[in-house]
């Protein structure tokens, strides 16, 4: 969202941003899930006190309450919430995936994180003017559970910077060595399933080597978690600006993503910008950006045995990678740089202010969780 509302800034339109560190130290922590939405109202009701109270409040969901039921001493902006993977949907996935006994919840999250988050999610979604949603399935989620109207959901997308297709000129189809995988080191990335994967895959090909970036986690926790036989294989990279993460992408031979859960995760269009042939799951937002056989690879979560099958087949079928990573770069090209993701958002921005009366120079404040 920074980079889409940097596209609105250009456009001319002021943007605030109120963020999580700015919560006073004594309410870090689970008080920070009632602080940062006071802090919301607070900063909003001071606007409207200074005579310049703000158009529009995009706020992210676990925040979006007290702004969104009481905002007429802010100013009676626009509240437009932000959900980037409804936190209900990923709350019901934790619990099943508890169920399955691949994850553990202890017994005060399961109390205490409904009782601080969820309900103050309903609430902002329910109150909110409009919401803006990062997959198909989250918006259809929300028009069935809150009986909401279609026509106050957007769905929207990250963006890629072309400065992925830039470092990956050139790239050839025929290596395939290198597979990668780019995201946070946690279960709901679907790291188990990669595992069992990949631990098969470096047996039957022995020149595989799997790097992990940004797992936000020690390198050796994450090598820790494989097989003895195959952890010097598997390689941890950080890298310190867009540039790096620009070419560790154009390094790579194969993008993998088996999350369980996501929006639309900017690293998949990353992926899709740098050329790479991708196989993720067939869910969420990848559903929306990835056709099965055209631009990349669909399989069914918890499956490492269908990621291994989609693996062995692009390993085995040059003109597959080729064909399939050039379709997704030319997709990310045509409809992921962060011009035209920005579009729907200034759009929905402007379409409420115009049936507000407002003027059309907007005053934006985004809050982040």
């Amino acid at each position: 969202m920074c980079f889409i509302h940097d596209q609105l800034a250009q456009a001319g339109h002021t943007i605030d941003y109120l963020c999580a560190d700015e919560v006073p130290p004594q309410f870090q922590g689970r008080l920070s899930r009632f602080a940062f939405p006071l802090l919301v109202r607070r900063r909003a009701n001071a606007a409207a006190r200074a005579g310049k109270p703000y158009d529009i409040v995009n706020v992210h969901e676990p925040s979006a309450a007290a702004i969104a039921k009481y905002k007429r001493a802010a100013g009676n902006p626009i509240v437009v919430a932000m959900t980037y993977g409804v936190e209900r949907r990923g709350w019901d996935l934790k619990l099943e995936e508890m169920r399955l006994g691949r994850e553990s919840i202890s017994l005060k999250t399961r109390v205490v994180y409904p009782l601080t988050s969820l309900w103050q999610s309903k609430i902002g979604f329910m109150n909110a003017d409009h919401i803006l949603c990062k997959n198909t399935e989250d918006r259809d989620y929300l028009v069935n559970w809150l009986n909401l109207s279609p026509e106050r959901i957007t769905r929207i997308s990250p963006g890629a910077d072309p400065i992925y297709a830039t470092a990956a000129q050139g790239r050839s189809y025929r290596r395939m060595e290198k597979l990668l995988f780019a995201g946070t080191w946690i279960k709901r990335k679907g790291t188990i399933d990669l595992i069992a994967s990949f631990s098969y895959l470096a047996k039957h090909y022995p020149s595989l080597q799997l790097t992990v970036l940004g797992s936000g986690v020690p390198s050796e926790v994450v090598r820790n978690d494989f097989p003895p036989g195959i952890r010097e294989k598997v390689h941890c990279v950080n890298t310190a600006n867009e540039a790096a993460t620009a070419q560790a992408f154009a390094d790579a031979d194969l993008y993998l993503l088996p999350s369980l859960f996501e929006g639309t995760p900017l690293t998949l269009l990353e992926a899709m910008m740098s050329g790479l042939p991708i196989i993720t799951t067939s869910i969420c937002g990848m559903l929306d950006a990835i056709e099965n056989g055209r631009n990349g690879l669909l399989v069914p979560v918890r499956s490492p045995d269908s990621i291994s099958r989609a693996c062995e087949s692009l390993i085995n079928n040059e003109e597959l990678r080729a064909r399939i990573g050039l379709a997704a770069q030319a997709d990310a090209m045509n409809k992921y740089t962060w011009d035209r993701v920005a579009a729907p958002v200034q759009n929905v921005y402007e379409r409420l202010s115009k049936a507000r009366q407002k003027t059309p120079d907007l005053q934006v404040s985004r809050t982040a969780w």
